[in-house]
């Protein structure tokens, strides 16, 4: 034991007068001290913190069975002040903040300015905040309603024809559907009297043309409504301008429940007219064209004379709605 005692002492000896050993320690001394002062002393900085995430406290409207309309994710930038170790890149992030909308004035439906609240939070933060890229945000608060609204077409042309000639003809605009269904504050979707769906072309068409439409969902004024959720999604929905050639074509019909015997050598099937003057596809290609079906069930042995209008046709436009055609299939008597 008293040799380990005068061994520390010689060695504790052997270092103080050491005088690189002092050197050295005398450095690290002075460097601790220095780095204690400097981290002590150092002087405050501002840094900007980014996507901080708003949380609106519903808790109060709720009650009153309102709900928000007009805010979707919002996020705001903070800027905080302190130490640098404190507030530094890799210190602190926008996980380490609440921005909370106060709603503890909402009573009725409408528009407010909710006053926003940027805490850290951690309790014991030695840091402050001392700006907001927003202090207030605008919300509307109103009970939902949805209702369902027939779609009006607009179609605007910004050339003096909209087919090419006397060639083509159209009909009217085709709509990727019919009706939406409306969500939103009572209020608003009260106020509602038209659903528009408007496309521009630049007219002079030979051929079907379809777009993507404009929605607008509008008061009794044209005035636009705001916090509506749509669906179909308002980007899902097209118009479709058909253009038509007029050709002369060949008649047909499309035989239903054919005997095995018939598949594959079908009946002959002739008409009178030949043929009739229709409006088809300009971007299509026919051959002939079916006037509707019949069923094989109701013919019997021999000649079958079938008096047939045009309302069975599918595949383009008559140019005489009125017209009758008479179907002659002929089978072989038994």
């Amino acid at each position: 034991m008293e040799n380990n005692s005068v061994k520390s002492k010689f060695s504790l000896a052997a270092i103080l007068s050491n005088n690189k050993a002092l050197l050295v320690i005398s450095f690290l001394l002075a460097f601790i001290a220095w780095l204690a002062i400097a981290i002590n002393q150092a002087p405050e900085v501002e840094r900007v913190i980014e996507n901080v995430k708003v949380e609106i406290d519903d808790s109060v409207p709720s009650q009153l069975g309102y709900e928000v309309f007009g805010v979707d994710d919002l996020h705001i930038d903070i800027t905080v002040k302190g130490k640098r170790y404190l507030v530094g890149d890799n210190v602190l992030s926008a996980d380490d903040f609440t921005v909370t909308a106060n709603t503890t004035h909402v009573d009725a439906p409408g528009t407010y300015s909710l006053t926003l609240k940027a805490t850290p939070k951690d309790p014991d933060a030695e840091y402050s905040i001392v700006a907001k890229s927003m202090d207030n945000i605008e919300v509307y608060f109103d009970t939902p309603k949805t209702a369902e609204f027939i779609i009006e077409t607009n179609v605007e042309c910004t050339s003096d024809n909209l087919l090419a000639s006397d060639e083509y003809i159209t009909s009217d605009p085709i709509l990727s559907v019919d009706k939406i269904k409306v969500t939103g504050p009572s209020t608003e979707v009260e106020k509602i009297q038209k659903v528009v769906a408007s496309i521009t072309t630049k007219g002079n068409l030979k051929a079907t043309e379809t777009q993507q439409a404009t929605l607008m969902v509008a008061d009794a004024y044209g005035a636009e409504i705001k916090y509506l959720t749509i669906t179909p999604d308002s980007d899902a929905i097209t118009i479709t301008i058909p253009v038509y050639t007029v050709t002369e074509l060949p008649v047909t019909v499309d035989l239903e429940n054919v005997p095995t015997k018939y598949l594959e050598n079908p009946p002959t099937i002739t008409s009178v007219p030949g043929t009739i003057e229709i409006a088809v596809d300009a971007k299509k290609h026919f051959d002939e064209i079916s006037i509707g079906k019949v069923d094989f069930n109701t013919l019997e042995p021999g000649l079958n004379e079938i008096d047939m209008d045009l309302s069975g046709v599918t595949d383009g436009i008559p140019t005489d709605k009125d017209q009758t055609v008479k179907i002659l299939i002929e089978l072989e008597e038994e």
